[in-house]
């Protein structure tokens, strides 16, 4: 990378420390078809509904090959909080103050899963994690391969979001058996940290080895990942984006005012996350030139 470019870089994560309307579709999808774990825990089983107020809904909806769970619900399992402003039709997601007492393991008998014709809303909300958006209305998913499918669902009142997706937002990994019906939603891998720091290795996760720019100035330790002519080329945004749960686990929330661009040769978006507890600010990006692409993750001293 240029010495100018990485001069820039290193100044600017110094800095970093100082409507669309929404309408109602009649479509054909299928309610409860799967069994739902956490942590090995069943939590719902195929044909079980709950109670909201708006009614009976399902814990699963499957809509043109993908499956939409109940965001509420699922933060429930997982031990997140959710509140909901309806005058902004925004959806927050936060971690709790406290220890959260976990939701019990479903006690439903396994029945037939119900394929119906019914109203619901697509990409109608704001879905806010922590202070970082992750959807806004019109926002789309993809699924994989540029496969695109709506982010939000809007049910009785319910707001689901496809699997991956909630999993996503949650912080937590994903596997599915095809034989059982059965989706499992389970723990990330525990990752060490930079030492003396509450902030995960970014090492462990993409198992690449820090780049030898790798520096640290009085304020900032700045560590870069070299993503070129690996085997992780490419992977870089997923790999970040799966790292900002482990900071949101670890008490980061983001910082949209700390968070910068960069404009030069290529525009370079560096994302800041700030820890009240401890007040250490953690800046993730992405910082590319000719012939070199690199993942940037920094901390404060």
């Amino acid at each position: 990378m240029k010495r100018s470019q990485r001069i820039a870089l290193i100044l600017a994560l110094a800095l970093a420390v100082s409507t669309a309307s929404a309408f109602a579709t009649v479509v054909s999808a299928s309610f409860n078809k799967i069994n739902i774990e956490v942590e090995g825990d069943l939590k719902a089983v195929a044909g079980e509904f709950f109670v909201r107020t708006t009614g009976d809904v399902p814990y699963s909806i499957l809509y043109k090959g993908t499956t939409y769970l109940p965001l509420a619900k699922v933060c429930e399992f997982v031990g997140k909080d959710v509140s909901w402003d309806g005058e902004t039709r925004t959806v927050y997601i936060s971690n709790p103050d406290g220890p959260v007492e976990g939701a019990p393991s479903s006690t439903a008998e396994p029945s037939e899963h119900q394929d119906v014709s019914v109203d619901v809303t697509f990409d109608s909300l704001n879905i806010v994690v922590s202070g970082q958006t992750f959807a806004r209305p019109g926002t789309q998913f993809d699924r994989g391969g540029g496969m695109m499918v709506p982010y939000s669902l809007l049910y009785r009142g319910t707001t689901y979001l496809p699997l991956a997706a909630v999993c996503q937002i949650v912080g937590k990994d994903i596997s599915w058996n095809g034989e059982t019906y059965t989706a499992s939603v389970f723990n990330h891998e525990v990752l060490e940290c930079y030492p003396d720091t509450e902030v995960a290795d970014f090492g462990y996760l993409c198992n690449l080895p820090k780049s030898e720019e790798s520096t640290a100035d009085d304020i900032m330790v700045y560590n870069y990942y070299n993503y070129t002519d690996t085997v992780r080329e490419g992977k870089e945004a997923e790999d970040l984006q799966r790292y900002v749960s482990y900071l949101f686990d670890a008490g980061f929330t983001f910082s949209l005012d700390d968070s910068r661009k960069l404009i030069g040769d290529n525009t370079t978006t560096l994302y800041a996350y700030k820890n009240a507890e401890t007040g250490r600010v953690a800046v993730i990006g992405i910082v590319q030139s000719e012939g070199l692409s690199e993942a940037v993750i920094s901390y404060s001293k």
